[in-house]
């Protein structure tokens, strides 16, 4: 009888289904994103962390959505992830890139050399995560079928963002993908950092307490120039205030049907041309690594291919980028997308992948922090403006793009 009810719902259109799993490790690990916690293991008793999946099927299109609570989304565990779910699935997978969850290095199959304050790659790890993040998306794919004709889509400028590098004008656009009012998935622009490094426990920040008090999923929007405001001392106030800023945001917005203008889902992957990985000056500044260590370190952790994946859901299509985008690339990418049709276009980052920071060439000029994280030079951002007209424009052809009649 399920089978049936599924197969019946199919023929109306597309449908969704959904699954969370708890990924909170058994053990206590090192946290990533802060150097300055050193080498030191989290403390028990944090808040529990997720993998949320939401899967998609239309026809013989099936693409699964998924948020990790993590820091990054490395090249082997995206690897390591598909090859346990049935083939033909299309995956964007995404890290929420909380700093207050398990190193994600320690998943990379690159990092097999020491540098104080990051995790090195254990097999053991990146077997039990892929496990648990496939699980998940196996169980969104048999899970009850909703139909996608229901959903709706709507944005609202939400001031819980600013900027992190001189003359950063952040995005302050939430969009959220609705079921009955209720947030299917919701992007927005701020690093997951409201908590600093002292904090020891896990946590899956502000997109955890968004998803687990709205709905949904969260995914993270051209973060890299973008942190979020937090006023207060308290991180736990500010984190209360964007949940309420999203709230108020999403109360005020306007839904407009999801199918209104185009039909179905597709699912596109485009290689971006990153070349040979170069280090930035500043990453000997950065990290004490003068050359010729700085090329070494940086030739053996960077990767030397990545795509951007493309997904598009009725109107609504989600850029994923493998990195960290700025604003700047994050409003160039949306031009694009209302250029080619699609004006709701939005950047995911931590997409599938990490290349690093990814701006501008005259931000990457600048320097500081995030230009020492950016590993393939001053014309990445153009390659990935490339990438992503590439793929939007594939998404507009008509075997891939349905018009509702």
């Amino acid at each position: 009888m399920v089978a049936l009810f599924a197969a019946l719902a199919l023929v109306g259109g597309p449908v969704f289904r959904t699954a969370t799993i708890d990924v909170s490790p058994p053990e206590l690990l090192p946290l990533g994103g802060y150097t300055a916690r050193g080498d030191s293991l989290m403390q028990a008793g944090g808040d529990p962390l997720f993998a949320r999946a939401v899967v998609f099927e239309d026809g013989s299109e099936r693409i699964a959505l998924v948020s990790l609570d993590a820091l990054t989304i490395p090249e082997s565990l995206f690897a390591a992830v598909k090859k346990q779910i049935p083939e033909g699935v299309g995956l964007m997978l995404v890290a929420t890139h909380t700093h207050c969850a398990p190193d994600s290095q320690m998943l990379n199959e690159r990092m097999t050399f020491k540098v104080p304050g990051i995790a090195g790659f254990s097999r053991r790890w990146l077997e039990w995560y892929s496990q648990k993040i496939a699980a998940c998306v196996n169980a969104a794919l048999v899970a009850e079928a909703n139909d996608a004709s229901a959903l709706t889509l709507s944005s609202a400028s939400v001031s819980a963002n600013r900027g992190r590098r001189e003359g950063a004008v952040p995005i302050k656009t939430a969009t959220f993908l609705l079921m009955n009012g209720t947030p299917l998935l919701t992007t927005y622009a701020a690093h997951a950092t409201v908590f600093g490094d002292d904090r020891k426990t896990t946590s899956g920040d502000w997109p955890g307490a968004v998803a687990s008090q709205l709905g949904g999923i969260v995914f993270p929007g051209a973060i890299g120039d973008a942190s979020p405001d937090s006023p207060s001392k308290d991180a736990m106030e500010n984190i209360g205030n964007i949940v309420e800023e999203m709230r108020a945001g999403l109360s005020a917005s306007k839904p407009a049907p999801l199918l209104e203008r185009h039909r179905g889902v597709s699912f596109v992957t485009v290689p971006i041309a990153l070349g040979k990985p170069v280090p930035h000056p500043a990453f000997a500044t950065e990290f004490g690594a003068p050359s010729p260590l700085d090329q070494v370190l940086v030739g053996r952790f960077a990767p030397t291919e990545a795509s951007l994946t493309l997904v598009r859901i009725g109107s609504l299509v989600l850029v994923g980028v493998p990195g960290e985008p700025t604003s700047e690339i994050g409003r160039k990418v949306q031009a694009l997308g209302a250029n080619l049709g699609f004006p709701h276009s939005v950047v995911v980052s931590h997409t599938n992948g990490w290349i690093g920071y990814v701006l501008a060439p005259e931000d990457y000029d600048k320097g500081g922090y995030e230009a020492a994280l950016s590993f393939h030079g001053r014309g990445t951002s153009q390659r990935v403006i490339e990438a992503a007209e590439a793929g939007l424009k594939k998404l507009s052809q008509p075997t891939l793009l349905t018009a509702t009649r």
